[in-house]
């Protein structure tokens, strides 16, 4: 009794190794792997970005943002600056 039971989940163990085995083979399949976006031709693949990358790019995005604001409130508010971008776009 005790080892039929030993060999049922000797068999479970090995099902469980050989479908993780497969899925990683799977996975690596270049037209069914999450990450990849769009596979170009020549075999360029477009890729999630990672999480520092987004990090890095939100923050270059929100940065010229508060910059751009900066700026339109520094142009209403200041003659001088205004006449800087009125004689900068002319040249």
């Amino acid at each position: 009794m005790g080892s039929k039971a030993t060999n049922s989940k000797k068999n479970k163990d090995n099902a469980i190794k050989t479908d993780t085995t497969q899925g990683n083979k799977f996975k690596k399949s270049s037209s069914q792997d999450p990450d990849v976006l769009v596979n170009l031709p020549a075999g360029l693949k477009y890729k999630v970005p990672g999480k520092r990358q987004r990090v890095i790019i939100g923050s270059i995005v929100i940065g010229l943002n508060v910059l751009l604001v900066i700026s339109v409130l520094v142009y209403f508010y200041s003659p001088s600056f205004q006449e800087f971008v009125y004689n900068f776009g002319r040249s």
